[in-house]
């Protein structure tokens, strides 16, 4: 009788692990393919401007630190958050209070409203429009 259910067990066990390989290798696939192409874009924008931009890459999320005159002016990260339909990115974003002596952390969607909406369905255009949205609000352009 436990060979059956030992059988179950092991069914649902191994469709839950193919599920979390599968959501893990697309939101690798769209770091490495997605967010680190349109934070190089973005980079080589901001180093015209003066700007020091480091990117760091991992397989679950990346992070593009801007530095000018020798601070942090902010550190913007994607990384994926899970939903009953799938994983989608979000955005972590560090930066300097007005007055520079605290940092702040706030996070948000990539997209706003439902996320009816997939992994692949998110551009680069789209990560690049979100960083500047913080970033132009939240730091000065000296």
């Amino acid at each position: 009788m436990a060979d059956w259910r030992e059988n179950l067990s092991q069914f649902f066990d191994k469709a839950e692990q193919e599920k979390q390989v599968k959501e893990t290798s697309g939101m690798a696939r769209f770091i490495a393919g997605v967010a680190v192409p349109a934070f190089r874009e973005l980079s080589a924008e901001l180093e015209k401007r003066g700007r020091k931009v480091t990117i760091r890459e991992a397989a679950e999320s990346a992070a593009m630190i801007v530095v000018h005159g020798g601070e942090e002016e902010i550190t913007y990260r994607v990384q994926g958050r899970t939903f009953p339909n799938g994983v989608l990115p979000y955005a972590e974003v560090r930066f300097r209070e007005r007055k520079g002596l605290k940092f702040i952390r706030v996070e948000g969607m990539l997209r706003s409203g439902a996320p009816d909406y997939t992994l692949d369905d998110i551009t680069g255009d789209e990560i690049a429009a979100n960083f500047l949205q913080y970033y132009m609000s939240r730091v000065r352009a000296d």
